[in-house]
């Protein structure tokens, strides 16, 4: 966009790192350790400040946002020591490649690629024939997982509605700073170019929201008809119901073991399925030993 110094440079990443943590332009003058309240007009929200640091901090802390990329942050967890596994993408010779990975240095117990845990969930899924109990614990499922929903709606509808707010606030101060004569006719185009495109991305971000469907509701309609189909479901969601559909299917979580290559039975959902098979097998294996000619003969 043509920034430059007061010596008319390009910006270093050194004077960009500092400026991007600067307080100042979200209002607050600093002093050493201290920070007071200015009063000048903050260029930029307190949320967004706080976002950007967040964003500059991602190295020490594993990503809380929810990415299309990888709907597993914060459900799948590490086996060894039990916390939420990160994910990302990993830089190889040629090309990058999307992994989920233990992000705790003492620990580091697990490194998957995202095809393969994805992969494993798919099968499990496809492991998990809905039982009669299953089946009447899906309204009450569906409920809550409403209601978290609602919360969350709600808390991403408020954050979307304060970036429109930003990006309209910001194309007035550049038809002002035009009309004044601050800057150029081709950088007012450039700025406005670039707050049109960011302002419809908000905008979608928003239909998108208002739009969206709850998976487990839809399961939950969907076994009053027919038979449930747990992958097809999972193909066909959103990161959010994803993500809802997960969490509602196993509300303690699945915990990933590198050494198995598969989730370890640690919540109940999963060791009730254990424990079926082996009944099962059991009583397969017990019919199969009653089939035959007596012995004798």
């Amino acid at each position: 966009m043509g920034l430059r110094t007061r010596r008319g440079r390009p910006v270093t990443k050194q004077t960009w790192s500092r400026l991007l943590s600067n307080p100042i332009y979200a209002g607050w003058i600093r002093n050493g350790s201290d920070r007071v309240r200015g009063k000048h007009e903050p260029l930029v929200s307190e949320e967004v400040f706080n976002a950007v640091q967040d964003r500059i901090n991602r190295k020490s802390r594993p990503h809380s946002r929810l990415n299309e990329e990888f709907p597993f942050r914060g459900f799948v967890k590490c086996s060894g020591c039990g916390r939420n596994l990160t994910g990302g993408w990993a830089k190889g010779r040629k090309e990058r490649y999307a992994r989920y990975w233990c992000w705790q240095k003492d620990c580091g117990a697990v490194g998957v690629s995202r095809e393969e845990l994805e992969s494993q969930f798919t099968g499990l899924l496809s492991l998990m024939a809905p039982t009669a109990e299953f089946l009447a614990e899906l309204p009450l499922i569906a409920a809550r997982e409403w209601e978290t929903r609602k919360v969350r709606i709600g808390k991403d509808a408020e954050t979307l509605s304060k970036r429109l707010a930003d990006q309209e606030t910001l194309n007035r101060k550049a038809i002002q700073a035009k009309i004044d004569g601050e800057i150029s006719a081709e950088d007012f185009r450039v700025m406005k170019e670039s707050l049109s495109a960011e302002s419809e991305r908000i905008r979608e971000q928003i239909r998108a929201l208002d739009s969206e469907r709850s998976t487990m509701q839809d399961l939950t309609s969907q076994a009053q008809v027919q038979v449930i189909d747990l992958v097809a479901a999972w193909n066909n969601a959103s990161v959010n119901q994803k993500q809802e559909m997960a969490k509602g299917l196993f509300p303690e979580g699945l915990f990933f073991s590198e050494e198995t290559k598969f989730f370890e039975p640690r919540n109940r959902v999963l060791i009730d399925m254990s424990l079926r098979w082996l009944e099962e097998h059991r009583k397969e294996k017990h019919a199969i030993l009653n089939i035959g000619v007596p012995d004798g003969i």
